[in-house]
This record gives structure tokens, sequence and C-alpha cells, in this order.
């Protein structure tokens, strides 16, 4: 099995070599997680208290408002059948 790490970090190199805004392509990234996991604290639900969760949380209700309620707009395709009450975008 690959290293995740690894592979997060040759995604957001290759982002950055064609030239994207990392800030928002990590932003979008995190978002798209959510938005297809069921929520915001779905992504930080392995250390929700941890100052790094705190900075992302505080980046994902940046981009798609501080209860989740952008997130729909994040949905892969892959998941855009799941039912909203089976997805909660839960802020706090």
């Amino acid at each position: 099995m690959q290293d995740p790490f690894a592979v997060v970090a040759a995604a957001i190199t290759e982002a950055l070599h064609d030239g994207h805004d990392i800030a928002e392509f990590i932003a979008h990234a995190l978002c798209q997680v959510a938005a297809d996991e069921g929520g915001i604290e779905e992504v930080l639900r392995n250390r929700s208290g941890s100052w790094e969760a705190g900075h992302v949380r505080s980046l994902m209700e940046g981009t798609a408002g501080p209860d989740g309620e952008g997130l729909e707009a994040y949905r892969t395709a892959a998941n855009t059948e799941r039912p909203a009450d089976e997805s909660p975008c839960t802020g706090r």
C-alpha cells in the first residue's frame, strides 16, 4: 500500500506545478471529502480536538459556510445520489 502522505504530497506538488492556487486546491479537496463523507465533522472525527483540526475546520467553514451548508456544491458525481438525510453537513 502506498504511503497516503506521499500520495497527497504528490497531488499537491502536481497542482502547484500546473499553476493552481494551492490554498484553494486544498480547501476544495477537503470540502469535496466532507461533502462525500457526511460533513465537516466526519473529516475531523479521528482527532477533532487537535489544533490542526481547528485550522482545518476554519478552512472548510470559510469555504463551505459555518455549518457546511455549501458542501453540496463539492459533492462528486459518484455521490450525488445519496439522500441529504444520510449525509448531514454539520459544522461544529
